[in-house]
């Protein structure tokens, strides 16, 4: 089975998207498209290089998305384009490259259900422990709870996974979720607790333990 690879969503119109600015903001970073397919009457898939990296995109323009791969030239390639997408989704989905036709159903299946979600806004709002032994707290609605869910079985499957969601004032925040494989210590892990004034030194952060996000926590 080929390695499955993360894609992100970002939203960008289909005049954009066929016009020259596209191109030419992306030629003030040195990024270069090396290849545009067109797959069906509406998908394409787009092939980006700068040096030795390389990205692959898939655009729907019938829905005005464009999911991108997140390598290492992920951040740049939206920094690129931060004049010209209209934002980034929240869709992400793990691909297989061999498998070009289901993955184009799934992307476009991934759209469609986003599309289509209760219009009830998911809220979500997570309190640490304060010391040893002190509770922890999870409060969300039906909403979010469900979305929590459906993250929690993508992260099982494929490792990791970023969960968008929103505190109780409308501010969105990502929870970033990780299955920890038996390798890691779980004794060097950074401990959660808030009440400490300062972190223990010579242990693993969080952000560490992540490699699909890597370039997104690098970012941050």
């Amino acid at each position: 089975m080929s390695e499955k690879e993360l894609y992100n969503a970002v939203v960008l119109s289909e005049s954009l998207y066929f016009s020259d600015i596209f191109q030419k903001v992306l030629a003030q970073h040195n990024i270069v498209q090396e290849e545009r397919t067109r797959l069906t009457d509406y998908t394409y898939k787009n092939t980006f290089r700068k040096g030795k990296s390389i990205l692959t995109s898939y655009y729907f323009a019938n829905h005005e998305v464009m999911f991108v791969q997140a390598s290492e030239l992920y951040s740049l390639f939206v920094i690129a384009l931060d004049s010209v997408i209209e934002g980034i989704t929240g869709m992400e989905i793990y691909l297989e490259e061999s498998k070009q036709e289901s993955s184009l159903i799934r992307m476009e299946k991934r759209i469609i259900n986003e599309k289509g979600k209760c219009e009830t806004f998911p809220y979500m709002q997570l309190y640490g422990q304060e010391l040893w032994h002190s509770p922890a707290f999870l409060l969300a609605n039906r909403e979010g709870l469900l979305q929590l869910r459906e993250a929690i079985d993508v992260a099982l499957q494929n490792g990791e996974y970023r969960h968008v969601t929103s505190s109780s004032e409308g501010d969105g925040y990502d929870l970033l979720i990780k299955r920890i494989e038996e390798d890691v210590e779980w004794s060097r892990v950074e401990t959660p607790y808030t009440g400490l004034s300062n972190k223990e030194e010579g242990t693993i952060k969080p952000s560490d333990l992540f490699s699909q996000y890597r370039t997104i926590l690098e970012e941050e």
